[in-house]
């Protein structure tokens, strides 16, 4: 990973830390040590950022040496890929809940909430991967990954309700899903992120009724 201020440097690692960071670690103090370290890191990076967060951060909120760092990652810039890949998979693990069952607004309205119900607690390493993203193309992708499990799902329901003759049957449902999608995507960066002052149900609400009439489908009056 290359870019901007702070990435990049790390200390030189000698044979033996090389092959222990490519096997892993392979006793259950090693894995625990690894894994409060990665904990260490997601909250000094929610705290400080990417580029304001230093080796030294971590080690400190860790409560370990440097050596004991460097004997798991090379560098910042491989600890934060390890936290982004971590909370990256949570999500996605989250937004492959089963499909809601009901009318159309009602299934809307369970995607929506899945998905700000995922975004909420991770909202500031999402947008540090967006940020990373910028310049890192292994950060670019895993940012993708989110958005296109969010698609991918968006656009097969779109196609069914077209099929069912509840949808608008002249909507591209993948592209209909992807402009959808970075409105969800987007307006819970400009919440979680930018600090925007909105009611979660309210939020909900507006998201789901926004998307439904989008698509061409009825919602309902109480809605």
């Amino acid at each position: 990973m290359s870019g901007p201020r702070g990435a990049g440097v790390g200390a030189v690692a000698s044979a033996g830390q090389q092959e222990r960071r490519e096997a892993g670690p392979l006793t259950g103090k090693g894995q625990a040590r690894k894994a409060a370290l990665l904990d260490a890191a997601r909250r000094v990076f929610e705290k400080r950022g990417f580029l304001d967060t230093r080796v030294a951060d971590i080690v400190a909120e860790a409560r370990v040496a440097q050596g004991t760092f460097y004997t798991y990652f090379d560098s910042k810039d491989a600890v934060f890929q390890a936290v982004a890949t971590g909370v990256v998979g949570e999500m996605l693990v989250a937004l492959r809940a089963d499909t809601h069952a009901g009318t159309p607004y009602e299934r809307a309205h369970a995607a929506m909430e899945r998905f700000v119900d995922a975004y909420r607690p991770r909202a500031r390493i999402i947008a540090l991967v967006e940020q990373v993203g910028t310049f890192t193309p292994e950060l670019k992708h895993l940012r993708l990954q989110v958005r296109e499990a969010f698609v991918e799902r968006a656009a097969r329901g779109i196609a069914h309700q077209q099929e069912a003759g509840i949808a608008d049957k002249s909507l591209d449902p993948v592209l209909t899903a992807e402009v959808l999608g970075a409105m969800v995507d987007h307006t819970c960066y400009v919440w979680l992120n930018l600090g925007r002052d909105f009611d979660r149900d309210a939020l909900l609400r507006t998201l789901t009724t926004v998307w439904v009439r989008a698509i061409g489908a009825d919602v309902p009056p109480a809605a």
